[in-house]
């Protein structure tokens, strides 16, 4: 199972407390899985997380995946 959560300021939140900001992340949430289902086979047996970082540099972390499922991961994200 894989997990997406967003970080801010060194907090993690599955859910935000505003109601638009939360309905924004779980869009995200949404597109980051459409967006890794082609890699749908690799992931079932992979337990990791992909933290989105929203500080001032935004970036996204993985964490917790093999390295050749990570680095598949990677391509999607850069759109190769």
């Amino acid at each position: 199972m894989i997990q997406v959560t967003y970080t801010y300021k060194n907090r993690e939140f599955l859910q935000l407390e505003d109601s638009f900001m939360n309905q924004l992340v779980q869009l995200g949430v949404r597109q980051m899985h459409a967006l890794l289902e082609p890699l749908s086979d690799s992931l079932v047996n992979e337990t990791g997380k992909i933290r989105i970082n929203l500080d001032q540099h935004p970036k996204i972390e993985l964490e917790g995946f093999s390295n050749p499922v990570k680095d598949q991961i990677e391509m999607v994200l850069r759109g190769e």
